[in-house]
């Protein structure tokens, strides 16, 4: 029982019990239009092959989608899901055998630092694959590999924690800036503008990159990124687009491109966390900002909808709304009156500018205050002016902490004014009462006479 773990590591969970769980063939699934964009990359494209075969981490990824996805993500969840008596024939399971399972460390332990990412704190710690899924949970119990005890203890074993960019004043409000594809782009100097702000920059975990610009960048190869691209965005501009890169068959895209949904919900679930990080340091929603650079545009686009806070803002640089349909089902309303900008450019030769135009529509049609920007002649970039003013707009605007003392204000001087105002009636009322007394007596008095 023992080798079927040692030999194929990168199928088994690791439970609190110390249990090894493996999700059955039978649950694993992949997506339809993914492999038929697969099959069309094999076929040569001005003499080249765009996809060869499929990764092992690839191989892995799709044992845990679908279950990660009935959980949205949350990997307490699955771990409740696994000993849930409903779920006993989905997964099989070797139980307490945590001690005494070591690892081949060249075969289980490659690329730690780049693909595997420290969650949570203290017992509640976990590690996550954040390129396949795969988590091995905090057992209670001696570690039964060096490697693991390393990895729990030492955090250069796995993806950096972020970067942040300390602010020069008292930390009042927050911008978490995600890099792009490679880990391009950085919004660090916003701190030197903003004297509260604090910048955090993320790093992404290395991922099997299968996105190709004509015969450029990521053949089928590893680099840091949020999700998985699998598709050729030049070969489908060339066929589509028009010349002024503005019009384009939507749906003919959706079956050219393929973007991993599930490694997309992975990235915006640790978004989340750092989101959660900053509200319990005394952060309020509202002065958090989210900003993400080319592939950090679709994560942040996909928090916007889908974030459970009502946060300050959200800025889109050269991105996209990624897995619509399926991010659409799943939205909620926290953010709709929260300011969205969206920045595309014409020039932009990896996202074409009508992505951006075509996402900014779709996200006012469903009633989102958002703005769209475009720089004629300006390309696969931004900027800065464009994100100062909106910061400075957002943060003149009061959190929620700050409208309450004006409206208890409000609120008093409002209930004065009708103390007032009750009192004032009362008292004509009363002079009226007196008025017709004394003039009913003059009567009278005149009658009698």
């Amino acid at each position: 029982m023992k080798s079927k773990i040692v030999n194929n590591p990168d199928q088994w969970i690791i439970t609190r019990q110390g249990d090894f769980v493996r999700i059955k063939d039978s649950l694993i699934s992949v997506e339809t239009s993914l492999e038929k964009i697969r099959e069309h990359l094999k076929k040569p494209y001005k003499g080249i092959v765009r996809f060869q075969a499929k990764t092992s981490e690839q191989i892995s990824k799709k044992r845990y989608d679908k279950v990660l996805e009935e959980v949205n993500f949350a990997y307490n969840k699955l771990h409740d899901w696994i000993y849930d008596e409903k779920n006993k024939d989905k997964i099989e399971i070797i139980k307490h055998v945590y001690n005494s399972v070591h690892f081949d460390n060249n075969k289980y332990g490659k690329n730690w630092n780049t693909k595997w990412r420290i969650k949570g704190l203290n017992e509640q710690k976990i590690l996550v694959n954040e390129e396949t899924g795969q988590v091995i949970y905090n057992a209670k119990s001696d570690f039964g590999s060096s490697l693991l005890s390393k990895i729990w203890d030492r955090e250069e074993y796995s993806i950096p924690l972020p970067k942040e960019t300390k602010p020069k004043e008292k930390h009042t409000s927050t911008l978490i800036s995600f890099h792009g594809t490679y880990g391009a782009g950085s919004l660090d100097q916003m701190a030197e503008k903003f004297p509260g702000l604090k910048v955090i920059h993320p790093y992404s975990p290395t991922l099997q990159y299968d996105m190709w610009h004509d015969s450029k960048p990521a053949p089928g190869g590893q680099c840091k990124g949020w999700i998985n691209i699998t598709g050729d965005a030049w070969e489908i501009m060339e066929q589509d687009v028009c010349p002024d890169n503005t019009q384009i068959n939507y749906d003919k895209t959706d079956q050219s491109i393929h973007l991993d949904y599930p490694q997309l919900m992975r990235s915006v679930a640790y978004v989340n966390e750092i989101v959660e990080q900053e509200i319990t340091r005394g952060i309020p929603p509202e002065k958090i900002f989210i900003s993400g650079y080319s592939q950090g545009g679709l994560l942040t686009l996909a928090v916007a909808l889908t974030s459970q806070h009502k946060l300050g803002g959200f800025i889109s640089l050269c991105g996209l709304l990624p897995c619509r349909d399926k991010l659409l089902a799943v939205t909620q309303d926290k953010n709709k009156k929260t300011p969205i900008l969206i920045i595309n450019n014409s020039q932009d030769p990896w996202i074409p500018f009508w992505t951006g135009k075509k996402t900014y529509e779709i996200l006012k049609n469903r009633g989102y205050n958002v703005e769209f920007k475009n720089h004629p002649g300006l390309g696969h970039n931004w900027k800065d002016e464009d994100i100062i003013n909106f910061l400075e707009r957002c943060l003149s605007q009061k959190t929620i902490d700050e409208a309450q003392p004006n409206q208890k204000n409000e609120k008093k001087q409002n209930s004065v004014d009708s103390q007032k105002n009750a009192f004032i009636i009362s008292g004509i009322f009363l002079l009226i009462i007196i008025f017709i007394y004394f003039l009913a007596r003059w009567i009278f008095n005149k009658k009698a006479i």
